[in-house]
């Protein structure tokens, strides 16, 4: 496992976390629950996110989803988005369909199965990307095997909550690895995990959550002859062809320099026979 990046998730269960001690207990990276359901923003997110740019706490988002089909799922990514702008993302945004969830759609009259919850990542997902974003989802094991059409939704990492030693998968971005955990700056328990990926890297190459893509293109050579006289450079081409000037590699790229008197000397005395 080459990357191994310590992180946190946080929400408003954490309180105000005090995030210069946070960054210096070892956190490396943020993911912050910007709201659920239908708009609404979770009470310490922009303090959190204002937190985590001013430090330069490389931070992401999730949204906790309590859409009941595929277009409020499409619709929880827009208040998501409308949420985060303003704000610099170096991590995905992640969509959160979880027990209560379903637990909360069952109420409203709706069994989400396996299929629903496949449409609803992806309609999440989906909105999120189109608007240039790096989207990703967050299951357990059990909604892995169970909930999501893991073939399905392949083009989407995967935050994985899995409170072991060691990780069961090898296509997690992302591994949630402790709900109890301890850190310098926050009250009581949180979130723990590892970033299995270099996402602000990734991120910033791909030209994703606003960043600008890093131009690939060479610079242009600069001309040597630019703004050289057309007889200037007549008159080079005949000191050539009568052999006054033996080297035109080098004599051509200084055409619009200065030249020392003693340049002009030397290239005179070639014109002299011995």
């Amino acid at each position: 496992m080459a990357t191994k990046i310590k992180g946190i998730d946080i929400s408003t269960w954490q309180g105000t976390p005090d995030f210069s001690k946070v960054k210096a207990a070892g956190v490396q990276f943020v993911i912050a629950r910007a709201g659920y359901g239908q708009n609404n923003i979770d009470k310490q997110f922009r303090r959190n996110a204002s937190e985590c740019n001013r430090l330069g706490i490389p931070f992401g988002v999730y949204w906790f989803s309590y859409a009941l089909n595929a277009e409020m799922a499409r619709q929880e990514a827009r208040y998501c988005l409308e949420a985060v702008k303003g704000y610099r993302l170096e991590y995905p945004i992640f969509f959160d369909l979880e027990y209560d969830t379903v637990r909360y759609a069952k109420q409203n009259g709706v069994t989400i199965t396996k299929a629903l919850a496949t449409q609803m990542v992806k309609a999440f997902c989906s909105e999120i990307e189109a608007a240039g974003y790096y989207a990703a989802n967050y299951m357990n094991n059990d909604y892995a095997k169970n909930m999501f059409d893991m073939a399905a939704l392949k083009q989407f990492d995967v935050w994985y909550a899995w409170y072991n030693a060691t990780i069961n998968r090898s296509d997690a971005g992302l591994w949630q690895y402790s709900s109890s955990g301890k850190v310098n700056g926050i009250s009581g328990n949180v979130d723990l995990d590892y970033a299995l990926k270099d996402y602000p890297t990734i991120i910033k190459n791909a030209g994703l959550n606003g960043f600008e893509k890093p131009s690939t293109s060479k610079p242009e050579e600069p001309d040597p002859d630019a703004g050289v006289p057309e007889w200037q450079r007549a008159a080079f081409d005949k000191l050539v062809e009568q052999g006054v000037i033996t080297t035109p590699e080098h004599w051509k790229g200084r055409l619009a320099q200065q030249i020392t008197v003693g340049e002009v000397m030397a290239i005179v005395a070639n014109t002299i026979k011995d």
